[in-house]
């Protein structure tokens, strides 16, 4: 099927065979003819030059050469893959076919000589080792459990368990659960670990009482005495003029002291293993600052009394009994801080005393704590040696207040104060600023 149309004298274009303007150059057309022309179906291939642009009007010219391109890459990459497989399997046949050699050691061969047939031995001495001596399974010993009272520490009471130093201290506010030492309530039960017991070198040896072990000793000994003639042989006793000590609740080096007529230095003298920490021995009782830790139970060497001999008069019946001598008890003596001692209000303030006698049950300390201006005054009863002062007892306001701080003997039951110390006195910086 054929149809007019009008083809453009300028640009080529065709045109439909009524108008009279260019659709594509807009050129005047109205004069030109209309022509005949073949339908699209017969018409000849449109030849598309592509440096002209506007690709995308005919992308299905570049599909066969995307297809060539891409079958040429997978033809390339199949290529590659069979040489790696060639080589691979060349070389695993190239191992196989030539094994690694075998090498084949012979012994070589020893020719026969002379054999040597040993002799008796000869005699020799052989020294006997020295006897060691079994030692006894000791049990292990449970840790220490205190039940806190009114007026309790917590370092009084790792002290009561038998430690001479507070370097237990962490170990014991981690094993209780405690922050703050100064912080224990009434009624907490604190576990204490046992304190590592030490080798005691003026300790003596106990004789045992049944005859076997007595004659194993005696073995054991002349073995020894035997092996080294010069060993010491152990001392059954403490030396003469001196005793043990036990320590009571309460008691303090002090009062040890006092009751044997004997002063700091003679005790640090003849116990070694106590520590006597800031102690002037120019002084009896080691001076103010002098500090030793003593527990309940613990037993210490002191110089025993010399015996003398009275003469047992004759009874001639009008005798007056003798009263029975009573224990009597002085007033406390205080030891630490010294007088007119400045704290820092970030400070703790721990006060310390001696007491120059045992407690009753029913009696306790009372530590008095009063400014100088009397404008605050506190109280506290325990039955330790010394006290730390809460913190809430300092001034809120930052300034320095000067207290004057006392220990009394009182009557837990009567409240009547019997025994009553000297007055010291020390300033403490307050928290806080002033108004």
């Amino acid at each position: 099927m054929s149809q007019a149309i009008k083809i453009c004298p300028i640009c080529q274009a065709r045109n439909h065979r009524g108008t009279d303007v260019c659709v594509n150059c807009g050129a005047g057309i109205g004069q030109v003819e209309p022509s005949i022309e073949a339908s699209a179906s017969r018409a000849q291939p449109k030849q598309y030059n592509f440096r002209r642009g506007e690709t995308d009007l005919a992308e299905a010219s570049l599909r066969r050469r995307g297809q060539l391109l891409s079958a040429c890459l997978i033809l390339i990459l199949v290529v590659c893959l069979a040489s790696a497989g060639g080589i691979l399997l060349l070389g695993r046949l190239l191992v196989e076919s030539n094994p690694a050699p075998v090498v084949i050691v012979v012994a070589p061969t020893r020719m026969g000589g002379p054999t040597v047939t040993p002799g008796p031995p000869t005699a020799s001495f052989t020294p006997s080792p020295a006897p060691t001596q079994i030692p006894s399974k000791t049990p292990t010993p449970a840790p220490c459990l205190r039940e806190v009272r009114a007026g309790d520490s917590l370092i009084g009471i790792i002290l009561a368990c038998g430690h001479q130093d507070l370097a237990i201290m962490p170990t014991v506010m981690a094993l209780n659960g405690i922050s703050d030492e100064a912080i224990i309530r009434a009624g907490q039960l604190i576990r204490v670990p046992p304190p590592t017991p030490t080798i005691d070198p003026f300790a003596t040896i106990a004789p045992t009482a049944t005859p076997a072990a007595d004659s194993a000793a005696a073995e054991s000994a002349l073995a020894l005495l035997a092996f080294d003639p010069f060993a010491p042989t152990a001392t059954p006793t403490l030396i003469p003029g001196l005793m043990w000590h036990t320590v009571r609740s309460g008691e303090s080096m002090i009062s040890i002291a006092i009751q044997y007529e004997t002063d700091a230095k003679g005790l640090s003298d003849l116990n070694p293993e106590i520590e006597f920490s800031l102690c002037d021995f120019s002084a009896a009782f080691g001076g103010p600052e002098c500090t030793v830790q003593l527990s309940a139970n613990q037993l210490v060497r002191v110089p025993a009394p010399t015996p003398t001999q009275t003469a047992i008069p004759t009874a001639t019946g009008s005798e007056t009994p003798t009263p029975t001598a009573t224990a009597t008890f002085n007033a406390p003596l205080l030891q630490d801080p010294p007088e007119q001692t400045f704290f820092a209000a970030e400070e703790q303030v721990t006060l310390r005393w001696v007491g120059t006698g045992r407690l009753n049950e029913s009696e306790r300390y009372r530590i008095t704590v009063t400014a100088e201006d009397k404008s605050v005054a506190y109280s506290a009863d325990t039955r330790e040696l010394f006290f730390i002062l809460p913190s809430q007892w300092r001034a809120t306001d930052g300034e320095r207040l000067k207290f004057i701080w006392q220990v009394s003997v009182v009557d837990a039951e009567s409240g009547a104060v019997q025994h009553a110390s000297g007055e010291r006195s020390f300033v403490w910086q307050g928290v806080g600023t002033g108004s």
